[in-house]
């Protein structure tokens, strides 16, 4: 989600740089940060809103700021490649990997300074092969409010889940056919009467058999098991509550949660524990993190790659950038 949403947000902020709104516990071994460095930055003024990671170890980013798709070589950043540049729209949210280099987005007429257009929202199919990059629509989305977070649903093939952040709702997409329906809705998908925006469910992840998911104004982390179809096949439960979280990464073992705009990556283990592995709400090191992914290749598979809007306690500014954390897990 675009730091911009976040601006009216000091009050809330503030209690969590006092620590009052989520309680990190330190009851068992979290992982560390051995390292960091950054991958690559945009200028001032572009920000990134997620991302995805190609079976070849290349990070796939959406700017929120312009309607682009870029990728990156986190082992050879300097000269990262423009993908593709949706013409007729503002900004791409959302993407997830539907099979083997083929990747799912979202684009809208949406951006930090204008209100959403009513039914702007498309979903993209992107497919890479070694000749050339084929670039296809699916499919309008003209009863969404504000589609943000996706992910496959990696049981049934050509189908991704993506979360409507102001509707409070997951709706499934066939990826062949274009056909959209809500599968999911509930209560922690909601924003919390009385918050700033309307925003709810926004970062979802589907990790055999539950969908995860966080909600930035619920403010919490939770997760449901889900059928072949995506819808619920069990209760919605609350591992968390209390983090203003954004998109995430997901093992068995813990979610890796990018915090915007409190500019911080939390370690939420399955049954609740929490904690900073990086970061801060004065820090730029994850300024505005946005979203997270784990490397592919023999070389990344324990780093983590974190996006970010580049955006601190709205009073400080740079461009848009990805983060290597190297993580011990051990």
């Amino acid at each position: 989600m675009h730091s911009s949403f976040f601006f009216k947000f000091s009050a809330l902020i503030a209690s969590v740089a006092a620590g009052d709104v989520i309680n990190p516990r330190d009851e068992s071994p979290f992982t560390t940060v051995k390292d960091n460095r950054l991958v690559y930055q945009f200028t001032n003024g572009t920000t990134i809103e997620n991302i995805a990671v190609r079976s070849s170890g290349s990070l796939l980013v959406t700017l929120s700021s312009q309607p682009e798709l870029y990728e990156v070589d986190p082992f050879n950043p300097e000269s990262p490649k423009l993908v593709h540049h949706f013409s007729g729209y503002l900004a791409l949210v959302g993407i997830t990997e539907v099979s083997p280099d083929v990747f799912t987005l979202i684009a809208s007429n949406f951006s930090a300074g204008t209100a959403v257009s009513p039914g702007s929202w498309t979903v993209w199919q992107v497919a890479f092969d070694d000749e050339q990059t084929e670039i296809s629509k699916i499919t309008d989305l003209p009863g969404a409010e504000f589609p943000n977070g996706m992910t496959t649903l990696e049981t049934t093939p050509n189908t991704v889940l993506i979360a409507d952040s102001a509707a409070g709702v997951v709706y499934s997409v066939n990826t062949q056919t274009g056909e959209h329906q809500v599968v999911l809705e509930d209560e922690t998908f909601k924003a919390a009467p009385g918050s700033p925006q309307p925003i709810g469910v926004n970062g979802i992840r589907y990790l055999d058999p539950y969908v995860y998911y966080t909600n930035s104004f619920g403010p919490l982390f939770g997760r449901v098991p889900v059928n072949g179809s995506g819808g619920a096949v069990g209760d919605f439960e609350i591992i968390l509550t209390g983090i203003i979280g954004d998109d995430f990464a997901v093992t068995p073992q813990a979610a890796y949660i990018a915090g915007n705009p409190t500019n911080v990556v939390t370690e939420v283990k399955l049954d609740g524990e929490s904690k900073f592995i990086a970061g801060n709400i004065n820090s730029s090191l994850v300024a505005g993190a946005t979203s997270a992914q784990f490397g592919k290749t023999a070389q990344d598979s324990n780093v983590l790659y974190v996006t970010t809007t580049g955006t601190v306690n709205a009073t400080f500014t740079e461009g848009g950038k990805i983060m290597a954390l190297d993580l011990d897990t051990e």
